[in-house]
């Protein structure tokens, strides 16, 4: 049952969820919201399936064993919390800002299947366990921040202009839109900030120390720490700042800052988590040759 499952399977039903979003926009009809919680939690429970499973191998055991299954684990907690939030509102157009980024890490799984696994010795280290679930955790939250942020900003726009509120695409309070951006904030500091620690310590560590602190990924992980903790000693001492669209300003450019890192990792010219051989594409297992059977020589 499990080798039937792949990454296009969730990606359809996650898409299917997020056209009926859309259609949301000009058609009201029951079925169709129920349809489309239907298929998100189809979707959710075929990527659970693919990532606790092994398909035929491709799967690498671990829960995070290869930037592959980072990605896959980033957009379930991002689905998962979509479901959730759908579920308790379902009158709300949240899947229109939350599907797409889903989608977007699905198909960076995708891509990043080819890539070589992270080096076991280095998986099974506490520190290095610690790095990648904090910014695992820190990433999907700086998402929804994204994502609200977003929502944040068109509702805002919306009251200020005085524009009438369409049916199908109705978005929370600007209130509840504003707390939840805020806590995003500090939560995704933290979590991030943890991360960064953590690989520092890990970089301090002769015997994982594989690259130089000239490395693009360490110097603009660098730069990504003062910045969170820039913006987030700024909006808890400057009040002003807890409110209107400067929160949502500042969650904005949380995903910027992050995306910088996390293409300079993924796609820069950086020796981080690297594989222990170097490879940067997985390596297809080689066979031995055949050994030809004894010929007989001809009698004489």
């Amino acid at each position: 049952m499990l080798s039937g499952i792949t990454i296009f399977c969730f990606a359809a039903s996650y898409g299917v969820a997020l056209l009926l979003e859309i259609v949301r926009l000009f058609f009201r009809a029951q079925m169709r919201a129920i349809l489309s919680v239907g298929f998100m939690a189809a979707g959710l429970i075929a990527h659970t399936i693919y990532l606790v499973g092994e398909q035929n191998g491709l799967v690498e055991a671990g829960p995070i064993s290869s930037w592959h299954h980072w990605c896959l684990i980033v957009a379930w907690v991002l689905a998962a919390t979509y479901l959730a939030m759908s579920l308790t509102n379902p009158q709300t157009a949240l899947g229109l800002f939350m599907i797409p980024p889903i989608l977007l890490l699905l198909g960076m799984a995708y891509w990043m299947d080819q890539v070589a696994p992270f080096d076991p010795q280095n998986r099974v280290r506490p520190l290095q366990i610690i790095h990648g679930v904090l910014l695992l955790a820190g990433t999907a939250t700086v998402f929804l921040g994204f994502a609200t942020g977003i929502m944040y900003l068109i509702q805002s726009y919306r009251l200020k202009h005085k524009m009438l509120q369409r049916e199908g695409f109705k978005l929370p309070s600007l209130e509840w839109l504003q707390n939840f951006n805020r806590r995003t904030m500090i939560v995704s500091t933290c979590l991030l900030a943890g991360g960064l620690l953590a690989g520092v310590l890990l970089k301090i560590d002769r015997e994982t120390s594989s690259f130089p602190w000239s490395d693009p990924v360490v110097w603009s992980s660098g730069l990504l720490f003062l910045w969170l903790v820039a913006a987030t000693t700024f909006e808890l001492i400057y009040k002003p700042a807890r409110q209107g669209q400067k929160i949502a300003y500042l969650t904005l450019a949380n995903f910027l800052f992050l995306g910088l890192v996390l293409g300079l990792i993924l796609f820069g010219p950086t020796q981080h988590a690297r594989a222990a051989n170097g490879q940067a594409t997985k390596q297809p297992i080689e066979q031995p040759a055949p050994v030809a059977p004894p010929t007989e020589e001809a009698p004489a």
